[in-house]
């Protein structure tokens, strides 16, 4: 909070942004997370809102990066432009906080096919990184940069080595994927990523024992970082592919994902290039259509949380719903995304402030 009036400051002289030059509309977090991280930007767009009077849009924040993948791709990043998201389209919605395949029929239409059942997928990469010594403020970069430093020649001997089965490796390593066994619900349409801490810290306190050192040594250090993380993205691709199965085109699926021509990849994890190639390459798309489905990944800039994706989302609920947020509203700790609309104090925008904010001629 004592930041933020002195950056709105520096922005509003950057882009000539006044009282007497005021922006058209504006957009701010609303939830989910933290009531007192998000008070201080709430209150502080209010204020906004009030000196301007320009109408203010409470945004859900997975929304935000839902919606992020209708922007424009840089030239850096794009060879040639791609045409936006049809609806429906699935997404992943991968980052520190939340892990979950959402169903999007529009703006407002939202089902979660798949969420999480313990910890986010982005949570688990950063604790596993800690676990093995890395340092930084984003571990789950700092782990697929030291991942990606490995020799393709090791990470193929790594790719080699049998670790599901009683069968023991030379690192006497084991992993899992979640919900394999009957017991634990092997159709469950969950994701689950504590496990794969729990499996370090296991075989940390093993190698202890044996070796008798606190540390893995370097070579062994790099294959359970490049096995965890091989494992963690696999069990993603794994529980979408048994989504696909229920809701694709066999005759004991409900059909649901008929129609779906789009896959989405958003979120701080989603800049993961090693989960990208992954999803590209192991999507099961035929299970709900004969066509390869379209992917898209926004820009790396954009995939951690930005300004930029919680404009689009306001402008979108403002432009396509009319509507708007009343400012007696106040920030929600808890918001299903299929529950978007079902919150209080969004208005119904009228025809003079719609005209007068899109600049449409009446």
């Amino acid at each position: 909070m004592s930041t933020i009036a002195n950056l709105c400051i520096e922005f509003c002289r950057k882009n000539n942004i006044s009282a007497q030059s005021p922006p058209d509309l504006i957009c701010v977090t609303r939830g989910p997370g933290m009531a007192g991280s998000l008070s201080s930007s709430t209150e502080f767009a209010k204020g906004l809102s009030v000196a301007w009077n320009v109408p203010l849009v409470g945004v859900h924040h997975m929304l935000g990066h839902l919606l992020t993948s209708f922007l424009p791709k840089s030239k850096s990043q794009s060879a040639s432009p791609s045409p936006p998201p049809k609806y429906p389209f699935l997404s992943l919605l991968c980052s520190g906080g939340h892990t979950m395949l959402v169903l999007s029929k529009s703006v407002s239409e939202h089902e979660i096919i798949i969420n999480v059942s313990d910890i986010a997928v982005g949570d688990s990469l950063d604790k596993c990184a800690r676990e093995l010594g890395l340092y930084g403020n984003m571990l789950g970069r700092e782990l697929e940069k030291y991942i990606d430093e490995i020799s393709p020649e090791e990470k193929q001997e790594f790719q080699n080595l049998n670790f599901n089965t009683r069968i023991a490796n030379e690192y006497n390593f084991r992993v899992n994927l979640p919900f394999q066994s009957p017991k634990n619900g092997i159709g469950t349409l969950q994701f689950a990523f504590a496990q794969f801490l729990s499996t370090i810290q296991g075989y940390k306190e093993r190698f202890r024992m044996v070796k008798k050192s606190d540390e893995f040594d370097e070579k062994t250090k790099r294959m359970v970082a490049y096995t965890i993380q091989e494992f963690i993205f696999d069990h993603i691709v794994d529980r979408i592919n048994l989504a696909f199965t229920k809701h694709g085109l066999s005759r004991w699926s409900d059909g649901k994902f008929v129609g779906v021509e789009d896959f989405i990849c958003s979120g701080g994890v989603a800049a993961n290039k090693r989960l990208r190639e992954k999803l590209f390459s192991n999507l099961k798309y035929k299970e709900i259509g004969d066509k390869p489905l379209n992917f898209h990944f926004p820009d790396l800039s954009l995939c951690t949380d930005n300004a930029v994706m919680i404009g689009l989302a306001g402008i979108e609920i403002f432009e396509t719903l009319r509507l708007k947020t009343d400012l007696s509203f106040t920030p929600i700790r808890k918001w299903p995304l299929n529950e978007l609309l079902s919150v209080d104090s969004w208005v119904h925008v009228n025809d003079d402030e719609f005209n007068k904010v899109c600049k449409y001629n009446t």
